[in-house]
């Protein structure tokens, strides 16, 4: 009888939300690797990625091995799977592969200790070691004890004694084409099912030694590619199968370190966008663009036509906290170059910080996000730094010298119940450190708010760039963002107050206190309703977006009015009350938003004095006297084509619940949402 093997890539589906909507890549290669060497047929691997699924099948046929993923998102609930495992058949192996675990060998085998329920802990990329576990079980009569005696290479496992061992760590394999494709060997198939969004890499490793990365150590340092050719046909397929099993999955996420960094990226992103003429797929890519070789993935980007934005990550602006987490510096002056290239090709682009690095301060984070501002990026994404395992960063001489202060928190939407159990994962942060205060890390949430509500995605860009023809820098601008928050009327007062109370209220001095106080069955029922333990920065941008979207542009027009009345720039725009009026009806109307799915696509009208379609396009933003209507006019404001389109398919995949649009804001492009200005002759012409 061949012996049963279940390979795991859980995410939660609890919510009625999927935390992580990727297909399965990993145990994919690892399940391909297996079928390929298993000429005698001797082994019966299954793929799984929905908890539920795996329980069911674990109850009806107990596998002989089960193997799990260990990310960040998911450690809680593969355990919980391994001790359902063990429940039923105490004789399987489990194993658990993947990056969270510490990279001291102390640690490593201290995390065995502390799970009796898992038998042994792969170390390294897993593709052709999954395999080898499985075989030498076999070996050893599928005996765990035997097991432990022949050893396993990079894996902590339990010797006959019963005590956690270690075998040294062997070397990645170089020849990433042995390992056969989970595509286009069909295994990937039966994951098409319209929720899940395929994951490709064209590469593995990184260059790069950033000590807050798991790559970022020397066992990931060189680069493996798969070929160009084999990559083209695993899009192709990919692309046939969305158009006929999920043709309203637009997405398709890059796994790759630095995407768009070499040559070979533009041939592949030319693929893509052959693929797009073809299959109208994909509309949206998630990839983490390269460090340097600006000329490279500008081309990458522009191949692609829009569906993937330059992402350049600089994490901080300040040359000692680069150097602390060893972190090669992108130069400021060459990143204002970049953006200009991407601006003059109609080009968007992304960076982001990360907050609570060694030597951060609150001024030193401030500063690199004004210069960022003032390089005229499209999106600055803030994050916190977190404390993962794998990477330099979380190891114990690091916590002491740079004095850490860590909170745990809930991962957004990775909870359930499971036969009448609650599992949660959860994520330890930096909040502090010997240079940033708690009360310091408060305010630059407080920052971070209006950098995602008021900057990201561009909804006030016209007023930006008006503001800055009149020589008010954008840094200027964003500061008086958080004012008009905290000044504004009541809806804006309370956004702000719900925000830092729910930033301090998600944090928890330990990971039991965190886990404790979401299994309380009042606040549990408040979790499934997405009233706490979200993602805060995405949360709040969605309810800004689609729920108080007019306080939100009154507050920032507001705010801009009485910026220009300092500046004397009233005085120098004729009729200014009456441009103003208009400017922000605009701008209000140009959005797309509302509560439900009829409201966010429906359309609105106006009436106006300028055409400011017109206005902006010119690029006469000094002039705007020269783009006055004869007369008052209607304006019709409405979705293009593409974007109701698309907003219908990203709104009927994740529907208009808080906690679906909180998903939904970081994976539909900003246009989609961006309504276009009519002027009533425009429309009688086009009608006669």
């Amino acid at each position: 009888m061949a012996t049963k093997v279940y390979l795991g890539d859980l995410r939660y589906n609890y919510s009625g939300v999927l935390a992580n909507d990727c297909m399965p890549l990993g145990v994919a290669y690892m399940k391909a690797v297996m079928d390929k060497e298993d000429t005698g047929r001797e082994i019966d691997s299954r793929l799984f990625v929905y908890a539920e699924n795996l329980i069911e099948a674990i109850r009806r046929e107990p596998p002989d091995v089960l193997m799990l993923s260990n990310y960040v998102w998911n450690e809680a609930l593969s355990h919980y799977l391994f001790r359902v495992a063990k429940s039923v058949n105490p004789r399987i192996l489990t194993v658990m592969g993947g990056p969270n675990i510490s990279l001291e060998p102390e640690r490593q085998l201290a995390y065995l200790d502390k799970y009796p329920h898992l038998d042994v802990y792969a170390l390294g990329e897993g593709d052709f070691l999954a395999n080898h576990i499985v075989r030498t079980f076999m070996d050893a009569g599928k005996d765990i004890a035997r097991l432990g005696a022949i050893g396993l290479p990079s894996a902590t496992f339990r010797n006959p004694e019963g005590q956690a061992a270690i075998d040294e760590t062997k070397p990645r394999h170089k020849e990433v084409e042995d390992v056969p494709s989970p595509w286009l060997t069909g295994i990937q198939d039966e994951f098409f099912d319209g929720k899940l969004a395929p994951m490709i890499e064209t590469n593995r490793g990184c260059p790069f030694t950033c000590t807050f990365c798991v790559q970022g150590t020397k066992y990931y340092s060189k680069i493996h590619n798969f070929s160009v050719d084999r990559i083209k046909e695993e899009i192709t397929y990919i692309a046939r199968r969305i158009r006929s099993h999920s043709p309203n999955m637009g997405t398709l996420r890059i796994a790759d370190s630095n995407y768009g960094m070499y040559e070979r990226d533009i041939d592949i992103s030319a693929h893509i966008g052959l693929m797009q003429k073809e299959y109208g797929w994909p509309t949206f890519i998630d990839a983490t663009t390269g460090k340097n070789k600006p000329e490279r993935i500008i081309k990458s980007v522009e191949k692609v036509g829009g569906a993937l934005v330059l992402y350049q990550a600089v994490q901080s602006l300040d040359d000692e906290v680069l150097r602390k987490v060893k972190r090669e510096a992108i130069k400021l002056e060459a990143y204002k170059a970049l953006e200009v290239h991407m601006r003059g090709r109609g080009l968007r682009s992304v960076s982001d910080l990360i907050l609570g690095l060694p030597g951060e301060s609150l001024e030193s984070h401030l500063r690199g996000l004004h210069s960022l501002l003032d390089s005229n990026i499209h999106q600055m994404h803030n994050f916190q730094a977190m404390m993962l395992k794998g990477a330099e960063l979380e190891s114990l001489e690091s916590r002491k010298l740079f004095k850490f202060d860590t909170r745990f928190r809930v991962l957004p939407k990775n909870y359930g119940v499971y036969e009448g159990e609650k599992v949660f994962d959860v994520e330890e942060i930096i909040v502090g450190t010997d240079t940033l205060s708690f009360e310091d890390y408060i305010t630059c949430r407080k920052w971070h708010l209006v950098s995602s509500v008021f900057w990201n995605d561009g909804w006030f860009e016209h007023v930006v760039n008006l503001a800055r023809a009149f020589g008010i820098r954008n840094s200027e601008w964003w500061s008086r963002m958080l004012p008009a928050m905290e000044n504004g009327n009541e809806v804006m007062r309370g956004f702000l107050d719900d925000f830092v109370g729910e930033t301090k209220g998600e944090l928890f001095p330990t990971r039991e206190s965190c886990i404790e106080y979401y299994s309380r069955p009042e606040n549990f029922e408040r979790l499934q309703r997405g009233e706490i333990g979200d993602n805060l920065m995405y949360r709040y941008r969605a309810i800004a977006s689609f729920h108080i979207w007019n306080d939100v542009c009154d507050a920032a027009m507001d705010a801009t009015r009485a910026l220009f009345v300092e500046h004397g720039i009233d005085r120098r725009i004729p009729d200014f009350d009456t441009f103003w009026k208009d400017l922000h009806a605009y701008t209000k109307l140009l959005h797309a938003h509302g509560r439900e799915k009829e409201k966010i696509l429906s359309s609105d009208r106006a009436v106006l004095h300028y055409d400011f379609p017109a206005w902006f396009a010119s690029g006469e933003l000094t002039n705007p006297g020269a783009y006055r209507f004869a007369g008052p006019t209607q304006v019709l404001f409405r979705l293009t084509d593409e974007g109701r389109r698309e907003l219908e398919a990203a709104l009927a995949v994740w529907t208009t619940h808080i906690k679906a649009l909180s998903k939904m804001v970081t994976r539909i492009k900003v246009d989609w949402q961006v309504r276009e200005c009519v002027p009533q002759r425009e429309r009688e012409a086009a009608a006669a």
